[in-house]
């Protein structure tokens, strides 16, 4: 394969192309990502499950009374309620934790801070052509994308930005630091970050379980690949990328190619044919 035989951008493709595109499969996450994502979700409806059921007095709920009479029969009394929601989150943190510095540099920076939240000029462009077309105002194509679309990429800087302060006001109320006044702004702040999370999970769950066109995308957490034909459609510009690399890995193994096949190996009669040293 050539670099000038890797578009620039999408060419429309023949049966038989998207067939084999199909069939193909890139790899989009690491197994780290996956356990990762998957703990987080396990982790996230636990304590929102929880912890609203925590927030219930005589002036303010949000939960029906149904809901209250299943957790406390549940985990028997408010107060065990109180402590599995603190300890699983203490435990949350903790994986967080570690998984920032061990994985820092083989996760953390080329996954996260490099393709999840960084946006470029299409990515600004991308959310201002989308918003316009939701809003009937233009019908642009899209720009092209990356392995995270501007969307997914906006959703990961909210959720990013609001784990540190879930975290922080968390410890802050179950160990009551500080002064009083403290701990109430925590309790304030805490609820405020959770709903934010919240809000874009509805709309990150939709896209990602719901809305056809992203199905793969949403098997991927599984699996850990989406096929070609789905990164050809919605995500060339990293298409594109991982074909660049493949070409430059091939290039890299032509030489090791070559070496190996000018020493051929001698047959048994050849040798015996051949003068002794």
């Amino acid at each position: 394969m050539k670099s000038d035989a890797i578009p620039l951008a999408p060419l429309p493709l023949t049966a038989d192309q998207a067939e084999t595109m199909l069939q193909r499969q890139i790899k989009k996450h690491h197994v780290a990502i996956i356990l990762l994502h998957w703990f987080n979700a396990v982790t996230w409806i636990l304590e929102v499950a929880t912890g609203a059921a925590l927030v219930s007095s005589r002036l303010f709920r949000v939960t029906p009374d149904w809901y209250l009479a299943i957790l406390n029969g549940l985990f028997g009394t408010r107060g065990n309620l109180l402590r599995f929601h603190v300890a699983l989150g203490l435990v949350w943190i903790g994986v967080f934790l570690v998984y920032g510095l061990f994985g820092f540099r083989t996760y953390l920076r080329g996954e996260v801070l490099k393709k999840e939240i960084a946006l470029d000029r299409d990515d600004v462009r991308w959310l201002v052509v989308r918003a316009l077309r939701i809003l009937g105002r233009s019908d642009e194509a899209l720009p092209l994308q990356g392995v995270y679309n501007a969307g997914q990429k906006l959703f990961s800087m909210v959720v990013y930005a609001m784990l540190p302060v879930v975290m922080g006001t968390g410890v802050i109320m179950a160990f009551r630091l500080f002064s009083p006044r403290v701990v109430g702004w925590a309790v304030v702040l805490h609820f405020a970050a959770v709903g934010a999370v919240v809000a874009g999970l509805v709309i990150h769950v939709y896209m990602g379980a719901v809305f056809p066109e992203e199905k793969p995308a949403f098997f991927s957490m599984f699996t850990g690949t989406v096929d070609e034909l789905f990164a050809y459609n919605h995500h060339f510009k990293w298409w594109r990328e991982v074909k660049m690399e493949q070409l430059a890995w091939g290039r890299q193994r032509e030489p090791a190619a070559e070496a190996v096949s000018m020493e051929a190996p001698v047959s048994g009669e050849e040798a015996a044919q051949e003068p002794p040293g």
